[in-house]
């Protein structure tokens, strides 16, 4: 089976080298890796001029189009069935990964439209660990939006992620008027429509360092006007199935906005300013899902910023949603 790898990249010099090598040394040769470089300015350009393997297409960008338009323009070029998306600076693990992600694809129903692989190598907290006991691993479109809300965006970081080429036009692409958030909507908007699978298999290793995006592209809370979106629409999804509110409105003061409260308080107690705090309150405070500012701080003393209680609220959500008994695994 041939596979693609689309690689999106800005100023990744630092890594580049290494994520192509992994590709490059992999014992799975038929594949092909088509490279975006959007506009970077610190020698990626000349690198990639310098690639010679025939299976490796290039692209320059005229003008900076983020992450999300990037990752639109590669989809449109690929025409091999399935597609892995490696970050600039994750790398495949071994010389084994690819042909592993393909036992894996080789195994699936054809109707699964992307895979989560790497699940839980890098779990860091009670919640995530609790994810892994009842994550099923195949998870329908009747349960997705529910494990979305409770977990967040369970694929992570974009590494983890290997698609159905065809997914990726037909459900609309990813949408580019949310760089921050971008992945979470288009996965969860995915997961409503068609089943997806979730793996332990290793595939890449996702490096953490002061200069990804995750910590540099959200400062002043830029993220969290799209995340109220993104939420508004899975609580009320789920609203319509008959899932408790309340229990919603709870796992959500605790996970996203008592946790996001806490990133705030460290912002003003760092002097970066309060606009991170009062996004929480103008945003998350105010929406639909949200008990309001006074509860909301309540809970958050309460969970002591969110590291209580979420585990016990996930087990309740799932275990009153309709139909819990023919999907709970824990």
């Amino acid at each position: 089976m041939r596979i693609s790898i689309v690689m999106p990249t800005y100023n990744g010099m630092k890594y580049l080298q290494q994520a192509i090598g992994s590709v490059l040394s992999q014992d799975h040769r038929d594949w092909e890796l088509f490279i975006s470089d959007d506009c970077s300015r610190d020698g990626t350009p000349d690198y990639l001029s310098t690639l010679k393997d025939p299976r490796i297409k290039v692209h320059f960008q005229n003008k900076n189009l983020g992450i999300f338009g990037n990752l639109n323009f590669l989809f449109s070029l690929v025409k091999n069935n399935i597609t892995q998306i490696l970050c600039q600076d994750d790398y495949l693990i071994d010389n084994g990964a690819l042909d592993r992600l393909l036992r894996e694809w080789a195994g699936l129903a054809p109707e699964i439209a992307f895979m989560r692989c790497n699940h839980m190598l890098d779990a860091n907290s009670k919640l995530a660990r609790f994810e892994s006991k009842v994550l099923p691993g195949t998870v329908d479109p009747e349960k997705s939006d529910l494990f979305f809300l409770t977990f967040g965006c369970i694929p992570g970081n974009l590494s983890n992620v290997s698609v159905r080429t065809e997914i990726v036009k037909k459900a609309g692409w990813f949408r580019t008027d949310l760089p921050y958030a971008g992945d979470f909507e288009f996965w969860s908007r995915v997961g409503r429509s068609r089943p997806w699978a979730i793996s332990k298999t290793k595939v890449a290793v996702i490096r953490f360092h002061n200069e990804q995006a995750s910590k540099t592209l959200n400062p002043r809370g830029e993220l969290i006007p799209q995340m109220r979106g993104i939420l508004e629409t899975l609580y009320r999804n789920l609203i319509a199935k008959g899932h408790s509110r309340e229990l919603m409105r709870l796992m959500i003061a605790l996970t996203y906005i008592s946790l996001s409260r806490d990133i705030g308080i460290r912002a003003v107690l760092k002097g970066r300013g309060g606009t991170y705090l009062k996004r929480v309150t103008t945003e998350l405070d105010a929406s639909d899902f949200s008990f309001g500012p006074f509860l909301g701080w309540l809970i958050y003393f309460a969970c002591l910023g969110g590291r209580l209680f979420r585990v016990l609220a996930a087990r309740q959500l799932l275990k009153d949603s309709p139909g819990s008994r023919s999907w709970e695994h824990a």
